[in-house]
C-alpha cells in the first residue's frame, strides 16, 4: 500500500516557475526540501537521539543523485543538546526521550527495530526513470531485512526495492523495476558516493557547522528528472506521444518556453542548492544559498525589512518584495479580451462591432501585469471578515502611468477595496481594515527577523497564534503547531544566484 510508504519516503521535490530577471525558484524549492525533511523527521518511529549513527546518508547516496536531503540525528553532544531541547518543546509529538511519538503500526514493525539515527531521500535517474531513493544507517541489518521484504512484498518489486548491506539500507520507489533500481543505486553509491563529489561538498561547506539537516540539488538535473516523471505518468495515461509538445521533449522543465504549457513561465535551471537547518536557543534556522544559478539581479533599493516594521502590529501575515520584470508571455494570457473569429460567423457587422466595443471598455489585465515591473509592495493581512482578507497594500511602481494601469484592473475587479493614487504609488485598503502600532516596537518581530539576510528583495512575517486563529485548522495541528510562535523568511539576490533564510521562533 502506498499509504505505509508515504511518511517513510518523502515526494521529490519540486521545482517552482522561474522568472527571467532572477529565479525565484530556489525560495520556493526551499520549502519543499524542507517539508521533506521535517516529513522525515516527523515520519520515523521509534528511534532516539543517542541511537548509533551509522554512515553519513551522502556516503551512500550516488554521486549524480539529483536532489538530496538529509537529517542527522545523531550529532556532537552540543548540538545534541540544542536539538534535544528544541524537541522538548512539541511534547505532544516527541517524547522526553526524543523519540517520535508515531502510531502507525506498519511503521513500527517495520522501521522502528533497525532504524539509525541518520537518514535521507535523493531523487536520482537511472535508465531513464526517475526513481526516489531512501538511504538510512541501520542498527540491526537482519531486523531491517525482514522489515523491508515485508514492505516490498506489499508494494511490489516494480515499485519498491532494496539493498541491506553492512550498517546501512539503500532502497529504492518507482513505477518500474525499483529493486534493480535499489542494487543500481547501491552499486553506485560504492563507487563514487555524493559526499565525494565536489561540488556537493563545497556547497554543505556554506552551511553552519551545528546543522542538523540539509538538502542539495543539481537546478538543471532536477529539472530533467521532474521530465521523466511527468513522461512516465504521460505514459501512464496511455497519452499518445504525438500529443506531447516537441518542446517539452527536448528540454522539459529545463526550457525557458514552457512548464506545464505556460509559455513564460519556465526559466533556464542551472547551478546548485543547498539548504542547511539549525536548532538555535529559540527556534530553527534554515538557510540556503544557490551557486551559479542563472540571471543577473541587484539588491533593491527600498529596505524592505524597515518597510515591514513601519505596517500594523496587529498583522498576522506582512511582507515586502522586489517585483522584477514580468515572465514574457504573460501579457498574452492576460491581456484585454477578444473575439474568437469562429464565434462571429453568422453575426451582422453591427453587432460584431458592438461586441468589439464592449469588450474593449474591460480591463486589461496584461497591461497591468506589465506595470509591475521594478515595482515595489508592502502588505498586511490582519485578519478575516468572512471570506474577505483585512489588508492593507501599497505597491510603488516605476512612473503614474503604471499605477493607474494597476488600479484600472483593481477596480474592474469589483472587489471591497479601497484603491487610490498618488503618483506612482497605489494604496488598496480593504473595508473593515484597521490598524494600531508597528510591527518594529514587536518583541517577537524582532527576534522573529533576528539574522536575516541585509537588503533582501523579498521577505515575510507571520504570526503563528494569530494565524491559526484565523483558519479552520483541527484540534491537533492547532496542538502541534502550538509551540511555533513566528516564522520569519527573507531572500536575498547576490548577482545571478541568491541567498536566503527561513527563521522560526519556537516555545
Amino acid at each position: 500500500m502506498v499509504t505505509d510508504l508515504a511518511p517513510v519516503m518523502p515526494e521529490p521535490p519540486r521545482v517552482a516557475p522561474v522568472s527571467v530577471r532572477r529565479s525565484r525558484g530556489p525560495m520556493l524549492l526551499v520549502g519543499s526540501l524542507v517539508l521533506a525533511l521535517l516529513l522525515g523527521i516527523g515520519g520515523w518511529a521509534g528511534f532516539s537521539l543517542l541511537a548509533a549513527a551509522g554512515p553519513q546518508a551522502a556516503e551512500i547516496t550516488p554521486g549524480d543523485a539529483v536532489a538530496f536531503a538529509a537529517v542527522d540525528l545523531a550529532p556532537g553532544l552540543g548540538r545534541q543538546q540544542k536539538l534535544s531541547a528544541l524537541l522538548a518543546k512539541f511534547p505532544k509529538a516527541f517524547s522526553s526521550e526524543g523519540d517520535v511519538r508515531v502510531d502507525d503500526e506498519a511503521l513500527t514493525a517495520d522501521i522502528t527495530p533497525w532504524l539509525g539515527g541518520r537518514f535521507g531521500v535523493a531523487l536520482w535517474m537511472h535508465d531513464k526513470e526517475a526513481y526516489t531513493l531512501l538511504m538510512a544507517a541501520s542498527r540491526d541489518d537482519r531486523k531491517a531485512r525482514g522489515g523491508l521484504e515485508r514492505m516490498r512484498g506489499r508494494e511490489g518489486a516494480d515499485k519498491f526495492g532494496f539493498v541491506v548491506g553492512d550498517g546501512y539500507v539503500v532502497a529504492a520507489r518507482g513505477t518500474h523495476n525499483a529493486q534493480a533500481a535499489a542494487e543500481a543505486a547501491n552499486a553506485a553509491a560504492r563507487a563514487t558516493p555524493l559526499a565525494g563529489v565536489t561540488a556537493y561538498a563545497d556547497a554543505v561547506k556554506w552551511l553552519p557547522e551545528e546543522h542538523f539537516a540539509h538538502a542539495y540539488a543539481d537546478l538543471s538535473g532536477v529539472g530533467k528528472a521532474m521530465t521523466i516523471m511527468m513522461m512516465s505518468g504521460m505514459a501512464d495515461l496511455g497519452l499518445p506521444d504525438e500529443e506531447i509538445p516537441e518542446d517539452f521533449l527536448s528540454e522539459g522543465f529545463t526550457s525557458s518556453d514552457m512548464l506545464f504549457g505556460v509559455p513564460g513561465l519556465a526559466g533556464k535551471q542551472q547551478g546548485t542548492l543547498v539548504v542547511g537547518a539549525t536548532a538555535t536557543d529559540d527556534g530553527v534556522e534554515v538557510r540556503y544559498r544557490t551557486f551559479g544559478a542563472a540571471g543577473t539581479s541587484a539588491a533593491p533599493a527600498e529596505d524592505l525589512i524597515a518597510a515591514v516594521g513601519d505596517l500594523s502590529a496587529d498583522a498576522v501575515i506582512a511582507g515586502s518584495a522586489a517585483i522584477g520584470k514580468a515572465p514574457e508571455g504573460l501579457d498574452g494570457i492576460f491581456g484585454a479580451p477578444t473575439l474568437d473569429p469562429e464565434n462571429l460567423e453568422g453575426l451582422d457587422p453591427e453587432d460584431i462591432a458592438a461586441i468589439q466595443a464592449e469588450l474593449a471598455k474591460g480591463p486589461d489585465f496584461g497591461k497591468a501585469i506589465k506595470a509591475l515591473d521594478s515595482s515595489f509592495l508592502t502588505f498586511a493581512l490582519t485578519g478575516l471578515r468572512g471570506d474577505v482578507p483585512l489588508l492593507s497594500a501599497t505597491l510603488k511602481t516605476k512612473d503614474a502611468t503604471a499605477s493607474a494601469d494597476v488600479a484600472a484592473a483593481l477596480n474592474a475587479m469589483q472587489l471591497p477595496l479601497k484603491v487610490t493614487v498618488s503618483g506612482s504609488t497605489v494604496q488598496v485598503v480593504s473595508d473593515g481594515y484597521s490598524a494600531t502600532g508597528k510591527l518594529s516596537g514587536s518583541p517577537l518581530f524582532q527576534r522573529a527577523i533576528q539574522g536575516l539576510p541585509s537588503h533582501p528583495d523579498t521577505l515575510i512575517y507571520v504570526d503563528v497564534p494569530k494565524y491559526l486563529a484565523q483558519t479552520d485548522a483541527d484540534a491537533r495541528t492547532r496542538e502541534l503547531a502550538a509551540p511555533v510562535k513566528a516564522i520569519a523568511a527573507a531572500s536575498t539576490p547576490l548577482g545571478g544566484d541568491s541567498e536566503g533564510m527561513v527563521r522560526l521562533i519556537i516555545e
